[in-house]
């Protein structure tokens, strides 16, 4: 019953959806994304290497779209040394959880494990469902994942990375 109800749903955003629309989000946060043209949509990542440690810094800010995905990991792959690299993922501004572009940092963790020597993500305290998917990734992976959600300020992140 419930899965009629959501894919109706997804069929009644898709035909009420202006051409410019993005809906390509699954997870929750994807009616963030509803009513924004893409010419509005701002990239929702940044990439921050920190070369001296071999630290590479990933910030999110609101929803994730799965579109962005692709040129995101492409970056990151790019930015990853011969040694292997401490990836400090910082989604304490991050809204909503999208599965499909955890189930693609998954994968590029997996295809990538021998270049990461390990993983950190800076969450809000309340942020459950963000914890909760860490951990999947942490199992899936079999990689050192730390949650931090003890850092409450950037000064304190920047001091993680170095």
């Amino acid at each position: 019953m419930r899965r009629r109800w959501v894919e109706s749903r997804a069929e009644h955003l898709e035909s009420a959806a202006d051409p410019g629309q993005n809906l390509s989000m699954g997870g929750v946060g994807a009616r963030h994304l509803a009513g924004r043209s893409r010419a509005a949509q701002v990239q929702s990542w940044s990439l921050e290497p920190r070369s001296s440690r071999g630290t590479l810094l990933l910030r999110f800010v609101g929803p994730t779209p799965t579109h962005e995905m692709p040129e995101l990991l492409a970056a990151l792959t790019r930015h990853l040394a011969d040694a292997p690299a401490h990836l400090v993922f910082d989604i304490r501004e991050l809204e909503g959880h999208n599965s499909e572009v955890r189930s693609a940092f998954q994968q590029w963790l997996m295809e990538h494990r021998s270049r990461v020597a390990s993983v950190t993500v800076v969450v809000k305290k309340a942020a459950t469902l963000l914890k909760v998917a860490a951990s999947v990734v942490k199992l899936a992976t079999g990689l050192e994942i730390q949650i931090r959600d003890d850092l409450e300020s950037d000064a304190s992140v920047f001091h993680l990375v170095g």
